[in-house]
């Protein structure tokens, strides 16, 4: 019974005993559980904190510099770079310090693994996965030289490496031999028809020959100062050389022409060679710097206009000095060793033109009245409908390349954008012509090599032809064939897209407001106005981006009972919005990478989970930080003092509240950004202009539909689109027109010793722009900043015949003929020489202004402005200035006798 009863209470100890471990287990768990609890890293440890250690930790900087005893001074650097993948993973985030418990180290919250963009990249060349690349030169290089230097490396690495191949979508050496090619064809044919005029006129290779020298001589003056003034072989300098060739040998012309008359009637070879270049010294010096002098207000001029046309002033001005210096000293060096032989007058063709001439002029001389109102009247008409055709920046230039941009409809995915981007390249590739077909698409963002804008998902195809085929044919025909898919596909010239790059684009005006939802709904209201105008296609209200917001509103009363201000809600919002980070570079494994920290995405904030937010006052910030606070002080607080602060919430307990306690959440609709001009909010309302429209005359619609409008009173509009821009520009090239003719008229002042007789030069002017009318209105040419070049360069060129023809009627007035008489000699003598220098010029121009090429393209409406200006104003220059001449010289002149020029002495 006494070992049952003991075995008994035995079990009975054990069993109580059992009871309190389990009990002590119990209350081990719960409390172990509270601590958890407590120290809960939900929510303490954030992207930004993550970021800010790591960048802590990963560390390397001198210090200072420290000596010994005997004087040597040390740097002193602090050194500790993470250099493996292990090395990240096992680093110390924080300690707490409570025993039993490991450091947490980043493996603990975080996977740390090795990852590409690759999913982001699209890039394809002819349906093949390929890469991008894109090289800029130095500013120290010239642009053909760089493009020659990469494609022979590129040449070398196809060589080096079986498979690779490039393929160049876009080269700009390309275009510049091009241009350059093109304009020495011009330039060569110019100076092979002025030889022509000059055998024509002359009948002697003697005469011819020495004219053709000026030519090549001139040129290589031209090209010695353009160097020397570091003015580079390019578009521009080239088209100058181009549209002055026909010039170069207008002075020389002159100056033979004048000898080989003075030795058919009998002088002897020096005599002729002499005189004749003395006689028309003063005609052909003041008739080079008339239009020399007419590029000098270019210095007044500034913007686009002088960069586009500094180079081709500069490159005229070498040229025609030369061919100054050149008639006036080796012409009559050469003329007296080339022309020992006697001269023969042989009968031509103005032989027979002579007589009925001068019935002309003497009927133009009977008839002032009629011959200059009839002249007034066809400069009004032509102005008129010119300037209502309304004006363009520059010519299009017409290349063989195309540029497609892809947008994608809205919500478009990534993958989907890619299936509208092969299909867009598929059928591009079945256009005639096309040689290859590189697309790209915009990585998050980021904006094209190739393209001028566009958004996410949005797609660049950039196409290439053989020579001869025509960029904006073929994008038409792109569009056409894309006009059934559901994204937007646009095809452009490459050309004009840089250029509207540059210049802008259809009509664009900033609405200027401080109320985002006013700014929003008179924006809406201009674009839908713009719609009706005619010519305005794809108008854009600049809200197209807009996006669904959520609006926070904190009651601040509520927040300040929680010791809470708005910015330290904000702060805690932003941090907690924070998914994604992008870290200093690391070198890991001996590889340079970026690194890029995120939360996983359970653990993301989103709409639902926002009112929930839980938000926990710290104490360890001060009021004023918080009144500063921004998207910036949420994370500039360091590592160390993060842990502080955690460590003592943990402790305390208490404090913490949820965003909807304070605050309510709302939906809105807010701009993706909100862009500020001249330190207000502004919206850009665009429209593109239709095909056969004009933007200048589109954009004077949309102005008067826009200022008709009421609008509120705190909205201002300010209009800045392309039509701003030409105008600009023509304001400027208008500003250099009116100083050019004033110097050109100071300029015959000096040449005649008189203020009335360079007004009847003068006159030329006005003729001269009637033809340059008729010229832009037979070709169908608008009124460019461009063409108005010509009219500026006709300014110069014009007075030239004016200059010799009044030249030579004060010479014979002054040797005693009648005024009447002297007015029909000089037209009859100088009409050889007028003929000639004009038919040159006209000639050396003729293939710039007929060429369908880009390479002429540009400077076509100065070739075509110059050529119709001549034609016009020489035939009218043979009749206008002896009326005004009659009209305006009828005093006697004075001559001054050379012993009255003596210096007397005292």
């Amino acid at each position: 019974m006494d070992g049952v009863l003991l075995m008994t209470e035995g079990n009975v100890q054990l069993k109580l005993a059992m009871q309190q471990i389990e009990e002590g287990e119990k209350q081990l768990a719960q409390t172990r559980k509270q601590v958890l609890e407590q120290l809960d890293l939900d929510g303490m440890l954030s992207v930004a904190m993550i970021q800010q250690l790591l960048t802590a930790q990963d560390f390397s900087m001198p210090a200072g510099y420290i000596s010994d005893e005997d004087g040597v001074s040390y740097m002193v650097s602090v050194d500790n770079e993470i250099t493996t993948t292990e090395e990240l993973e096992d680093m110390v985030l924080f300690d707490l310090g409570i025993e039993g418990m490991e450091p947490i180290r980043l493996s603990d919250v975080a996977t740390v693994f090795y990852t590409d963009n690759s999913d982001q990249i699209y890039a394809k060349l002819n349906g093949n996965i390929g890469i991008i690349a894109s090289f800029s030169k130095q500013s120290n290089y010239a642009t053909a030289e760089v493009s020659n230097n990469i494609t022979a490396r590129l040449d070398q690495l196809t060589g080096q490496y079986e498979g690779l191949s490039f393929e160049p979508l876009m080269d700009q050496g390309d275009y510049i031999y091009l241009i350059v090619e093109t304009i020495l064809s011009s330039l060569l044919w110019g100076a092979l028809f002025s030889v022509v005029v000059l055998f024509v006129f002359l009948r002697d290779w003697r005469p011819t020959l020495i004219t053709l020298i000026s030519i090549p001589i001139s040129v290589i003056f031209a090209i010695v100062l353009m160097y020397f003034t570091g003015v580079t072989i390019n578009m521009i300098s080239l088209s100058g050389l181009a549209v002055s060739v026909g010039m170069l040998v207008d002075n020389s012309v002159v100056v033979i022409e004048n000898i080989y008359r003075l030795r058919a009637r009998g002088a002897t070879v020096v005599q002729a060679a002499v005189s004749g270049a003395q006689q028309v010294l003063g005609a052909i010096t003041a008739s080079t710097l008339t239009t020399v002098c007419v590029f000098a207000p270019i210095v007044f001029v500034e913007g686009l206009t002088r960069e586009l046309f500094t180079d081709l002033a500069l490159t005229m001005t070498y040229s025609l000095l030369a061919s100054l210096l050149v008639a006036l000293t080796m012409v009559p060096a050469m003329a007296s060793g080339m022309l020992k032989r006697p001269m023969e007058h042989k009968p031509g063709l103005l032989d027979k033109i002579y007589p009925a001439y001068q019935k002309a002029i003497r009927w133009s001389l009977d008839h002032k009245a009629a011959v200059l109102a009839g002249s007034l009247a066809l400069l009004i008409l032509t102005g008129v409908l010119t300037v209502s055709r309304g004006f363009s920046f520059m010519p299009e230039m017409d290349i063989n390349n195309v540029s497609v941009t892809v947008t994608m409809p809205e919500g478009c995915t990534r993958e989907e954008a890619v299936a509208y981007t092969d299909e867009v390249a598929r059928r591009c590739m079945t256009v005639e012509g096309v040689d290859a077909v590189g697309a790209t698409i915009q990585a998050d963002g980021a904006q094209s090599m190739l393209s001028f804008g566009g958004s996410a998902n949005d797609a660049t195809i950039y196409i290439t032809m053989p020579e001869n085929y025509s960029g904006t044919d073929a994008g038409k025909e792109i569009e056409a064939l894309c006009a059934d898919m559901d994204c937007e596909v646009t095809a452009d010239n490459v050309m004009s897209g840089m250029m509207s790059y540059v210049t802008g684009n259809g009509v664009s005006l900033n609405v200027y407001c401080e109320d985002m939802e006013t700014l929003q709904s008179t924006a809406r209201a201009i674009a839908a106005r713009m719609a009706q105008v005619d010519g305005t296609v794809d108008v854009s209200d600049g809200l197209e981006d807009a996006v669904q917001a959520l609006r926070v509103s904190v009651d601040r009363t509520k927040a300040m009972e929680h010791g809470m201000t708005v910015a330290q809600i904000y702060m805690q919002i932003a941090a907690a919005l924070n998914s994604s980070s992008t870290g200093t570079d690391m070198v890991l494994d001996n590889a340079s990478m970026q690194l890029i920290i995120e939360q996983d995405e359970a653990s993301r904030l989103t709409y639902e989970k926002l009112p929930e937010l839980k938000i926990t006052p710290d104490s360890g910030s001060s009021m004023a930080s918080a009144m500063g606070g921004s998207s910036m002080g949420s994370s500039s607080m360091s590592g160390s003092s993060a842990l502080s602060g955690l460590t003592d919430e943990a402790d305390s307990g208490d404090g913490s509240f949820l965003l909807k306690d304070v605050a309510t959440v709302e939906k809105t609709v807010s701009l993706n950004t909100i862009n500020r001009d001249q330190q207000r909010r502004c919206v850009t309302v665009t429209a593109g202009i239709a095909d056969g429209s004009n933007v200048t005359l589109v954009s004077a619609e949309v102005t008067k539909a826009v200022e008709s409008m009421e609008l509120p009173e705190d909205v201002t509009i300010q209009f800045n689109g392309e039509n701003e821009a030409i105008m600009e520009a023509m304001g400027q090239v208008m500003l250099m027109l009116l100083l050019g003719v004033v110097l050109v008229y100071f300029v015959m002042v000096a040449q005649f010793q008189s203020l009335r007789e360079p007004l009847i030069v003068m006159f030329t002017i006005p003729l001269a722009f009637t033809g340059g009318f008729l010229a832009l209105l037979l070709s169908g040419t608008e009124l460019s900043v461009i063409s108005l070049i010509g009219f500026v360069m006709l300014v110069g060129i014009i007075v030239n015949n004016g200059i010799v023809l009044v030249d030579y009627i004060n010479q014979q007035r002054l040797a005693g003929m009648d005024r009447r008489e002297a007015i029909v000699d000089a037209g009859t003598t100088r009409l050889r020489p007028i003929l000639m220098t004009s038919l040159t010029t006209i000639l050396g121009l003729i293939v710039t202004a007929l060429a369908k090429n880009a390479g002429t393209s540009l400077i076509q409406p100065v070739a075509l402005v110059c050529i119709g200006g001549l034609l016009y104003a020489t035939l009218m220059t043979l009749f206008v200035v002896p009326c005004m001449y009659e009209i305006v010289s009828k005093k006697k002149l004075r001559h001054v006798d050379e012993a009255e020029l003596v210096i007397l002495k005292d």
